[in-house]
């Protein structure tokens, strides 16, 4: 019967600071709204008493109930239509906190009126509200698709996308479907980021022509990405530094579209194209010098200017403030602000003395720990490893590693150190 829901619910709590029946009962017939919202806090309170505490007069009261792993069902499900939005998020907090253990296939009444609660809290009017349930069980398989797809079309691009990018229930079909509703940037972002991206869902991704999920898309290695796709890559490419970046981080290109790239960029920038699709089976060295050829005869002519790759701009800003010692965590979390993601990682790589691509590759490993010790490594607080991690990692919610209560890391020096090194 859901023992994820009930918890220590018909176990007696071993709480010594609970008190005796008659003095709860006290305190909830006539005591202070402090002693009554201490006494809605406790653990193994009796269910009448927290029954009646979730129709209490005080605000702070109710919050309690709604935080109570021992709160009945029943008591539930009239906190989660309360007027205080601080009570529905902290209801929402405690239930979607324990949703990875509910079996949606049970047919009790127990699992229906846990579902009811989970239905009106993802269509809460708070935003508060629903980013909550939606960052607590983007990642479950056991969810009810209805639920997952309501988040999913949610317009608030804080609870949608969590979704978009983790939740396993959401078929291509309705990815494809919420492309092409014509979504805002960052809920394409979120779609851009999922892991395993197939052909069609990159193609969508890509024929909305937004250089910000584009960029997305090509950062994920796991992506799918068909010839046809990079052709019109290829052409934003040619007038976003973004893109072009993103381009020459993929180790997957088609012959055909570095014969594109070729033929807008100079020397270096082919040269790093060639040296990631080295493998390619189409490009032998006969290829190759044919390709660099022509770059560096256009280069020549004055058919392309031999400009710096992308990102060269960035490595030496970084280089320079670090020269002067002024590459810091306000520094930064500017550069993070601005979204110079480039910046930041030649600044993390210049810190911690390992090599950009090494930065990178912690960056983007979708695990929380290489980031905290990198950050670690570059001597920054622990509270810019969070920034690292919600910002250039992309992590949320129970995935992020937090400081402790004193702002100090929660992983050892070991550990860290140890992390360090096996991603290094």
């Amino acid at each position: 019967m859901l023992k994820w829901m009930f918890g220590n619910k018909g176990k007696k709590a071993s709480n010594k600071n609970l008190p005796a029946y008659e003095e709860s009962r006290t305190i909830a017939a006539s005591g202070t709204a402090d002693k009554r919202q201490w006494l809605a806090s406790q653990e193994g309170l009796q269910p009448e008493f927290l029954y009646l505490f979730a129709t209490d007069e005080d605000e702070a009261v109710r919050v309690a109930v709604a935080g109570n792993d021992f709160t009945p069902l029943q008591a539930d499900a009239i906190l989660a239509t309360d007027e205080s939005e601080d009570v529905r998020v902290e209801l929402a907090a405690k239930v979607s906190r324990l949703m990875p253990n509910l079996d949606p296939s049970g047919r009790d009444k127990v699992t229906e009126m846990v579902l009811e609660i989970v239905f009106l809290l993802a269509a809460d009017r708070a935003v508060a509200v629903r980013h909550i349930v939606a960052e607590e069980i983007k990642s479950l398989d056991n969810m009810p698709e209805g639920v997952v797809e309501q988040l999913a079309w949610d317009a608030e691009t804080t609870v949608s996308a969590p979704v978009l990018e983790f939740s396993p229930l959401l078929s291509e079909r309705q990815l494809m479907e919420i492309i092409r509703s014509g979504v805002d940037g960052g809920a394409l972002e979120a779609i851009a980021r999922r892991h395993g991206l197939s052909n069609d869902v990159s193609a969508a991704v890509v024929n909305e022509r937004h250089e910000d999920s584009m960029t997305c898309l090509l950062e994920n290695s796991s992506a799918n990405i068909a010839e046809n796709s990079y052709e019109t890559i290829s052409t934003m490419a040619e007038e976003s530094s973004k893109v072009l970046g993103g381009m020459i981080e993929r180790d997957d290109l088609t012959l055909s579209t570095i014969r594109r790239i070729a033929s807008f960029v100079g020397n270096s920038v082919i040269n790093l194209v060639l040296e990631r699709n080295q493998r390619y089976a189409g490009l032998d060295e006969n290829m190759v010098r044919e390709i660099r050829k022509n770059v560096h005869e256009r280069v020549m002519s004055g058919g392309a200017d031999e400009e710096s790759t992308p990102g060269e701009e960035a490595r030496e800003r970084a280089e320079e403030l670090f020269g002067d010692d002024k590459l810091d965590e306000k520094v930064l979390k500017k550069a993070i602000r601005d979204g110079e993601r480039l910046f930041v990682i030649h600044a993390l790589a210049l810190l911690t003395g390992m090599p950009w691509e090494k930065v990178r590759d912690m960056i983007n490993s979708k695990s929380s720990k290489p980031v905290v010790a990198l950050a670690w490594k570059a001597e920054l607080s622990a509270k810019m490893s969070v920034i690292l991690q919600q910002k250039m990692a992309r992590l949320t919610g129970s995935a992020i590693i937090r400081p402790t209560p004193e702002g100090e890391y929660s992983m050892t020096e070991d550990e860290l150190e140890w992390f360090f090194e096996f991603m290094g």
